[in-house]
């Protein structure tokens, strides 16, 4: 029976265990025989050298090497938004020993012990004889007065004295160094912060009412209620308006001041809510440990476990001569608009835009209050008519190679956010309202939902300027049905309106007139918090229909029927040499349908405009885009605009069909086809040995 009994007992404590570790704050909040020293901070190894090879010679005159100061750690980036509007107002950057550190379980656990040890308190008040203030003078004379011998005044015969083993107030409190405890709370706002769940808010909190029903309607509508595990509002001087909406809201929040605030409550609510002035100063306070001269690094015994982090924000910060307006970004509940704002310029991305949209694509990511991302153009005419090329190529005709080395660094930077588009965890739609082309695309072509309209002129005009079709177009072009891709990455034909949902390269077709209407809708949805990406985007995509006032039926499919087949015959071929010369066959062909004739002979006139050089390289692209991946597609996009930086034909073409008003014919370097060798072109795609490669923000 004992063996029976102690089996259960093993039993029940190893279910226990099993349920502690599923949670990390279960794991910091479980009781002392549960306590968990694992962390997911990884250590360095240390390989210890055999004997013999370990032990240098005293004669050894090889000079010592002092080791290179830690590099200044990067900033975390986080929003702060306006209370209770939710409104986002500013960024606010912190160093990433601050707000970016490595959960570290064991450091919680002992931090909450600690306060719990803090608060414990006995219920004696019996004092013993040294708790008795008073001198050890006997109170009165006692040999020869007969009176019984009294002592002093701590004895326990008289009224306040002390006894000598009575029951007395225990001490439960533990010590804990100040420096574990620092790092115990910037640890847990850490972990907020990395799982989305803490909200920075403007100083000085005010709601103009103290009704609490009215606050829990914010707080539900915002995913800051009950239903997502309630908040805690953190104040340095909470006003009487907001003390008293929050008397009633039950178990939708708690407001706490600054000073009463431990690593507990950080712990414990669904959602952390702080004034930034409340975290500039608690952050301050609690940086006892950090050591000033290598601030990327946490001490732990006599190993440094160094913070690293995967997303590097110096490279997004405003640059001098950023516009502070050429990007908008607005908030209608569980949406976050990006709307393009350079009008002027049919809203062509620059290095500003960039810098501006990747921090917030990545902010939103992080945000549980950000549901659906909306990207849109201002004006009537244009989403994003593509990158400012004319500007790079003013820059490289000036400056020579310091100019080719600042268009790379462009390049870099737009591909970064295209791929970050591409692999968004969260529903990300684009609307094609206008002129969509070469930058314009990277921004919509790989969100999961693109809606066209009837402005939409879309199309990929890079083989006209000297370059070739970038922004992940070695991606989705070859994925088009047939050699379609193929078509309009050699020709730069443009698919407007609907035809961009034939075609593939959109997903929805709406009227133009009910998109604000439609983003007032999607405003109004609401997901599970166990709603994969999947799901949201079949919930997204029933809405749209909502709004679905069926195709244009005066404009069937240009490329449909006999010409497709044409099409996809003479764009099958791997040389453009092949594809010119079926072209010309079917232009001179008596058995051909006049349509097919009269577009063969149209298409070879587009191709005679291109740059041969950028003729070859797109079709090879084509063709080896079709087995690349994302992250390999834009590594390798990469390396082929900086190869045509060098080029001639970049510069060439970029002045005559976009500087020079009006537009003129380009001097293309070779101007045949034969000029350009099958050396030549692979000479794109090969990477040199020690050329940089662009370091992704995300995998995948």
């Amino acid at each position: 029976m004992a063996s029976k009994a102690l089996c259960r007992q093993r039993k029940a404590l190893l279910q226990m265990t099993q349920q502690v570790s599923r949670d990390p704050l279960l794991q910091c909040l479980a009781p002392r025989l549960s306590r968990s020293m694992a962390t997911e901070t990884s250590l360095p190894e240390f390989n210890t050298p055999s004997i013999g090879t370990s032990m240098q010679s005293p004669l050894n005159t090889t000079p010592f090497t002092p080791r290179r100061a830690a590099p200044t750690p990067p900033d975390v980036l986080t929003t702060v938004y306006k209370f209770p509007s939710m409104e986002p107002m500013r960024f606010a950057y912190y160093p990433v020993n601050k707000l970016y550190l490595p959960l570290r379980r064991d450091i919680l656990h002992r931090a909450v012990v600690f306060e719990g040890d803090a608060t414990r308190q006995g219920t004696a008040s019996t004092k013993w004889r040294s708790d008795v203030h008073g001198s050890g003078r006997k109170m009165r004379p006692q040999k020869g007065t007969g009176k019984a011998r009294i002592g002093d005044k701590k004895s326990p015969v008289l009224r306040g004295g002390g006894v000598a083993f009575g029951p007395h107030p225990r001490d439960f409190s533990s010590g804990l160094p100040r420096k574990i405890y620092d790092l115990a709370w910037r640890t847990a706002l850490s972990y907020r912060y990395r799982r989305g769940q803490l909200v920075v808010l403007g100083n000085e909190i005010e709601i103009e009412m103290g009704e609490s029903r009215w606050l829990a309607q914010i707080m539900e509508w915002n995913h800051l209620g009950q239903g997502d595990g309630g908040s805690l509002l953190i104040a340095r001087a909470p006003s009487e308006n907001l003390s008293q909406a929050f008397l009633g809201l039950e178990g939708h929040g708690r407001l706490k001041s600054e000073e009463d605030v431990d690593v507990k409550d950080l712990l414990k609510a669904g959602r952390i809510m702080i004034e930034k002035r409340s975290l500039d100063r608690l952050l301050r306070r609690h940086s006892s440990d950090l050591n000033r001269t290598v601030p990327s690094a946490i001490s732990i015994g006599s190993t440094e476990v160094i913070v690293q982090m995967s997303d590097d924000y110096a490279d997004f910060k405003e640059q001098p001569g950023d516009d502070p307006d050429d990007v908008l970004f607005n908030t209608l509940y569980g949406v976050r608009t990006i709307q393009l704002n350079r009008p002027k310029k049919y809203n062509a991305l620059n290095g500003s835009m960039i810098r501006k949209i990747i921090p917030r694509l990545k902010e939103y990511q992080k945000s549980a209050l950000a549901s659906i991302i909306i990207i849109g153009g201002a004006g009537p005419k244009a989403f994003c008519a593509g990158g400012d090329v004319s500007q790079l190529a003013k820059d490289i005709a000036e400056n020579g190679e310091t100019g080719q080395a600042t268009s790379k660094s462009y390049f870099g930077l737009e591909y970064k956010l295209d791929h970050l588009i591409a692999t968004y965890p969260k529903p990300y739609i684009a609307y094609l309202d206008g002129i969509t082309m070469g930058g314009g695309v990277g921004l919509s072509v790989h969100a999961p939902i693109r809606i066209a309209t009837e402005n939409t002129n879309f199309a990929m005009p890079e083989t006209g300027i000297g370059f070739f079709p970038d922004v992940g177009g070695s991606f989705f072009l070859p994925r088009l049905e047939g050699f379609l891709g193929t078509y309009l990455a050699l020709t730069s034909e443009s698919l407007k309106g609907v035809q961009a949902l034939y075609a593939g390269v959109a997903t929805h077709y709406i009227d133009s007139s009910v998109l604000s209407n439609l983003t007032a809708r999607l405003a109004e949805l609401v997901f599970k918090d166990y709603d994969n990406l999947h799901t949201r985007l079949r919930i997204i995509d029933r809405t749209i229909e909502e709004f679905n006032t069926g195709l244009p039926h005066n404009e069937p499919p240009p490329l449909a029927g006999n010409l497709r087949l044409a099409l996809d015959y003479c764009f099958r071929y791997d040389t453009v040499e092949q594809i010119v010369s079926a072209l010309e066959k079917e232009r001179d062909s008596p058995n051909a349908p006049s349509q097919i004739k009269e577009w063969a002979k149209t298409t070879l006139e587009k191709l005679a405009e291109k740059s041969p050089t950028s003729l070859k390289v797109t079709l090879r692209q084509m063709r080896l885009g079709s087995r690349w991946n994302t992250a390999e597609t834009f590594n390798r996009e990469y390396h082929i605009a900086a190869k045509f930086m060098r080029h001639p034909d970049f510069v060439n073409g970029v002045s005559a069909r976009l500087i020079h008003k009006p537009a003129t014919k380009a001097r293309w370097e070779p101007d045949t086809l034969e000029g350009v060798s099958n050396d030549d072109v692979e000479n794109f795609f090969k990477i040199e040995e020690g050329e940089d490669s662009l370091n992704l923000l995300t995998q995948g």
